[in-house]
């Protein structure tokens, strides 16, 4: 499917992009511009959308809400304040045990898609020690319309094809004052490390031993 920006990528809703194939969800991708560096500030809320396979699907959703690490409840980002470097950094908001915890700091840059190569809202891990630096983590950000945002998640060596994940917001201010929850996660690796419990494909693990 191509898509422009006719009223159906306007009017598309997160229900509406979740019953999109995966193709049509990467042809809607595609076609749309990064998200705007300096609008993206806040806290924003996250749904998964879209996967290569089933067996891609069942095991990113453990890792984003069946480990020790909390229950996923989106990204932050806070643009620099030095208006002409186009260098931010961010949070992932996790719930754990009722309450809502900040960790998984990234930075956030304009830089071109792995995807595509077109420009996009960048977001790397990898200058931090945490379980998305480890991997070299890297999401894209794209603008479906001022709040809602299609975004491409990368990890690992093998870093395509993605899985895609939407934004909405921002819900609320960015926490400047975010207390990390896993320690310092410039400095050393995090305190807390996550385990492989109840991973949905050991026998993956047992390979990779």
């Amino acid at each position: 499917m191509v898509f422009k920006m006719t009223n159906f990528v306007k009017d598309l809703t997160i229900e509406k992009i979740k019953e999109l194939s995966y193709q049509e969800i990467m042809d809607l991708y595609k076609s749309l511009s990064s998200a705007d560096f300096e609008e993206m500030d806040g806290e924003y809320d996250s749904a998964m959308v879209g996967f290569t396979s089933e067996k891609s699907e069942k095991a990113s959703r453990w890792w984003l809400y069946d480990t020790e690490k909390g229950y996923w409840l989106g990204k932050a980002f806070t643009p620099s304040s030095n208006k002409q470097e186009l260098r931010g950094e961010g949070y992932n908001r996790w719930r754990i045990e009722g309450k809502e915890e900040h960790h998984m700091r990234l930075l956030t840059d304009i830089s071109e898609s792995l995807i595509d190569g077109k420009p996009t809202f960048r977001l790397k891990y990898a200058s931090f020690k945490n379980d998305g630096g480890i991997v070299d983590m890297t999401d894209e950000v794209r603008k479906i319309r001022k709040g809602l945002y299609l975004c491409a998640g990368m990890a690992g060596v093998e870093k395509l094809p993605p899985d895609f994940f939407c934004l909405c917001g921002p819900v609320n201010e960015y926490k400047h004052c975010s207390e990390w929850v896993y320690g310092d996660e410039v400095k050393r690796y995090t305190k807390k490390r996550g385990s492989y419990k109840n991973y949905p494909y050991p026998e993956d693990l047992a390979q990779n031993e």
